[in-house]
């Protein structure tokens, strides 16, 4: 994820969509990368075409798409068939696995109280993904400040995130993107 600094200094922002309706707008936005978060395996391949068609980065969180079991063999089958960029999973062992296959590996944390930090750490120490994704992305730079100097991963904010402003600031606490199904944000 270092290596997409540069094209996220342009338009820190990632689409998160959950239906072909929301992707036709995503692909037509300035985001580089589009996150799925909806339909089912019945209709991934045909959105990620579209995607692929419209040169865009394509992440599919595993925990969200209908109809994989939640497991290894969901991202291998993902990477033999090259159907995405990275995956985004709550699941340590699918992230590990994405970056085994050679696909970028998102970490999800919910970061929710202090106990939650705790685990989150532990889990960022195991799974040592490309790059986190927090939620709510208000609670980013709150992670940022409290990790160790040593955990230096690309942070995400996800969720309740709502204007232009809001995002140039989490931007400016370090955050290198956010991901937002907000479809204002999607464009410059």
């Amino acid at each position: 994820m270092q290596h997409l600094e540069r094209y996220f200094k342009e338009h820190p922002v990632i689409a998160s969509i959950r239906t072909e309706e929301e992707l036709y707008q995503a692909i037509k936005s300035d985001v580089i990368a589009i996150v799925i978060m909806g339909g089912s395996i019945l209709n991934l391949n045909s959105m990620v075409e579209v995607i692929k068609e419209n040169d865009k980065l394509i992440f599919i969180h595993l925990d969200l798409v209908r109809g994989f079991a939640r497991d290894v063999q969901a991202v291998r089958f993902l990477a033999i068939n090259e159907l995405c960029d990275g995956i985004i999973s709550t699941k340590s062992k699918l992230v590990q696995e994405a970056i085994k296959q050679d696909l970028m590996g998102i970490q999800r944390l919910f970061l929710l109280d202090s106990d939650a930090l705790k685990t989150g750490r532990n889990m960022v120490k195991s799974s040592k993904p490309s790059a986190l994704e927090v939620l709510p992305g208000i609670a980013a730079p709150y992670l940022i400040e409290r990790l160790e100097k040593d955990i230096k991963y690309p942070i995400i904010a996800g969720g309740l995130i709502r204007t232009k402003e809001e995002v140039k600031k989490l931007i400016e606490k370090g955050v290198l993107a956010v991901s937002t199904g907000k479809q204002d944000l999607w464009f410059k």
